[in-house]
């Protein structure tokens, strides 16, 4: 049987968007050399959009990417003039504001570091320390510096400082353009979940499914900047599938306890929050991790199944 793969760079997407301040707090301490994927300043970029609609509202469902490589320009003048038309902005979870922020770093804390006494090699085989010991510097980090962290947590404070040295930026994230594009303005912000929630998907998997995946992750990690760059392309696309490939199908196979927490579950949560703000009044533009919109158990398919009319924009 295969080895269930916990937060493999499949996972990496909604790791880094629900680990927001402190994952990038802490992959930032580990000062990891920069090097570009690629020069993305010619793609045309068209990320999808969806709407639907009744007699007083419309809303805009848009596939999020949350960390970006800076030279991609992806905002269309059709995304803008949506937005620019919305009285509401939702997206997954507050993880930018200063609040929000310290409240992850004291759930990371409580959450993510081990007990006393307990290390992360004290978890590890000797196999899975030894591989921790070849990746972490590839990222500018060493293994004692993951020694106080649960799987969990190593895993995405690698994971998001890969990310980082490759050239994908948080700041160039779809989410801090909205926000950055609505401030100033009467545009009501919401969430559909709390940061602690967003945690807690991680931190309260079982230690033995973080121990066992942890290993396997570090290997996709070899695998990373070719995937990454495909990703990014298919995302400013509007390719779905190929999205859905990526960053479902093997949860979907290898870990399909994973798969139903981390998305399905969320996705089965924030449909009737959305179908309550199609029952009220007025335009709305949702953005949330891509990932969560296409597939059978994406976002679009399950309104779709309650009889609501989704159309790709």
């Amino acid at each position: 049987m295969s080895r269930p793969k916990f937060l493999s760079t499949r996972l990496r997407s909604i790791a880094g968007a629900m680990l927001g301040a402190a994952g990038l707090m802490f992959a930032a301490a580990t000062g990891a050399a920069q090097a570009q994927l690629a020069d993305y300043s010619g793609v045309e970029a068209a990320p999808a959009i969806w709407h639907i609609s009744d007699a007083d509202s419309d809303i805009y469902l848009f596939g999020t990417f949350h960390l970006l490589p800076p030279s991609l320009d992806w905002q269309t003048d059709t995304m803008r003039e949506q937005l620019a038309s919305a009285d509401a902005l939702y997206l997954e979870a507050d993880v930018q504001s200063a609040g929000a922020q310290a409240r992850v770093q004291a759930l990371v804390v409580e959450l993510g570091l081990n007990p006393q006494g307990v290390t992360l090699s004290s978890m590890l085989d000797a196999e899975a320390w030894a591989l921790l010991g070849r990746v972490a510097p590839t990222v500018g980090a060493t293994p004692q510096m993951l020694e106080p962290m649960r799987p969990w947590l190593a895993q995405i404070v690698l994971s998001v400082a890969q990310m980082q040295a490759l050239g994908l930026d948080p700041e160039a994230g779809v989410e801090k353009a909205l926000l950055a594009a609505v401030e100033g303005t009467e545009v009501e912000i919401g969430y559909f979940e709390t940061a602690e929630q967003q945690v807690r998907i991680l931190a309260d998997l079982p230690d033995s499914v973080q121990v066992d995946g942890f290993a396997e992750g570090l290997r996709e990690m070899e695998r990373t900047p070719a995937m990454l760059d495909e990703m990014v392309r298919a995302w400013a696309a509007g390719d779905f599938e190929t999205i859905d490939r990526i960053v479902n199908a093997d949860m979907r196979e290898q870990t399909p306890e994973m798969y139903e927490a981390l998305i399905v579950q969320r996705n089965r949560d924030w449909v009737p929050q959305i179908q309550a703000l199609l029952d009220g009044e007025g335009t709305v533009f949702v953005a949330v991790g891509a990932a969560h919109l296409g597939g059978d158990n994406g976002v679009v398919e399950l309104l779709r199944e309650t009889g609501i009319t989704v159309t790709r924009q």
